[in-house]
């Protein structure tokens, strides 16, 4: 099913029924599922053809839902995420979203801005989010690649038109002493 509104009930419904959606995320098309669900992490996995020795970026709608970290930390990862999207990797318990592969004992989380999207993150809870492509492809550019490379896999598809020009997120890690570190720039 293609839909136009990430908050249509169809795609929440499918989220909470740990179903994968694809849509656009603030960077480019992801396939999206609960990351607070074993089911849905294990279809993303699956549907995606994705090696558990990667782990996949998870979205959260607000600085504060990111574990571990100060506020000194958080201060500077928005001052950072103001200038264009970024994905920090923080240190988290094994508890913590425990079905996601955490290399290294950590995770990597991008806070979304205000929009649909964390209006569906606060309704839905965190989001895994790796790009919406097989891996090893090209990541879908619009809706018709998407529904090319995943068919009936993926319960809904949220149509936002083309993606052009966007830039992917920079990837850093604040270590403790407060020294950030640029994994990808």
């Amino acid at each position: 099913m293609i839909v136009e509104n990430i908050l249509d009930s169809a795609v929440i419904s499918a989220l909470q029924s740990d179903q994968l959606i694809i849509a656009k995320t603030d960077t480019i098309y992801g396939v999206l599922a609960r990351a607070g669900s074993k089911k849905a992490i294990e279809r993303l996995y699956k549907v995606k053809q994705r090696p558990l020795s990667k782990s996949v970026i998870v979205l959260a709608s607000d600085i504060t839902d990111i574990p571990g970290l100060t506020p000194h930390m958080q201060e500077k990862y928005q001052k950072l995420a103001t200038e264009r999207p970024t994905t920090i990797i923080v240190n988290v318990s094994p508890d913590f979203l425990p079905h996601i592969p955490h290399i290294n004992g950590t995770l990597a989380f991008r806070v979304v801005p205000k929009s649909l999207l964390s209006e569906l993150i606060q309704k839905v809870g965190y989001l895994a989010a790796p790009s919406a492509n097989p891996s090893g492809q090209k990541p879908a550019k619009n809706i018709n690649e998407a529904v090319n490379y995943f068919h009936e896999s993926v319960a809904i598809y949220v149509d936002s038109g083309d993606i052009t020009g966007v830039k992917r997120s920079q990837i850093i890690r604040i270590r403790e002493c407060g020294k950030i570190e640029f994994i990808r720039k």
